[in-house]
């Protein structure tokens, strides 16, 4: 039944939609004045019932109802980077996305399930063993410069001397160290900061 406008004042059920999603809403009694039609965001045509999970969404310009699926609210991760996404928009769930969470830090998905990934893991540990690496080539050639400086000026004290020559071979064996070496790496121990 499609909505008639009339020359009498009268009060009909109408079903509420949503001024963003057209979604069903509510029902109740509207006055429809004479002349006039429904008021905005509204219908005279009846929902169907929605089961768990799915809403009623009205097409306004086909005067039809539809259902469909509703996950707002919804949790749900990333198959390509395992972040988590919250679902806030009417339909299907986001492509590539499912409904588990990932099990530890270096999974990755399969397409059935979340898996160890040992690549992404060795990935990490490398990364992770360049930037100690470089790290601590900064922090020796920061001890050895003013070292050096007292070397050169002939005005370093014996334990400066001995310091630096321990600072310069830690910058060595610290810069033979191979990241890709890692997790297995035995750093030198770092000689006494002064």
């Amino acid at each position: 039944m499609t909505f008639k406008m009339t020359n009498t004042n009268r009060t009909i059920t109408i079903y509420n939609l949503s001024s963003s999603t057209n979604e069903f809403i509510g029902k109740g009694d509207g006055y429809i004045p004479a002349n006039t039609g429904l008021p905005a965001y509204s219908t005279d045509i009846a929902p169907p019932s929605a089961p768990d999970g799915f809403v009623a969404v009205f097409n306004s310009e086909s005067g039809k109802w539809s259902l469909v699926e509703d996950h707002r609210g919804e949790s749900v991760y990333d198959t390509r980077t395992g972040q988590l996404v919250n679902v806030e928009t009417l339909g299907a769930l986001p492509d590539n996305t499912v409904s588990s969470a990932p099990d530890g830090e270096y999974v990755k998905w399969d397409g059935k399930s979340w898996v160890h990934d040992e690549d992404a893991k060795r990935a990490a540990q490398v990364l992770q063993a360049a930037q100690q690496k470089d790290e601590l080539l900064r922090l020796a050639t920061s001890k050895i410069s003013p070292l050096q400086d007292a070397v050169d000026l002939d005005i370093a004290t014996e334990s400066e001397a001995a310091l630096l020559i321990k600072w310069k071979k830690y910058r060595v064996l610290i810069n033979r160290i191979q990241a890709e070496s890692a997790p297995d790496i035995n750093w030198p121990p770092m000689p006494d900061i002064i």
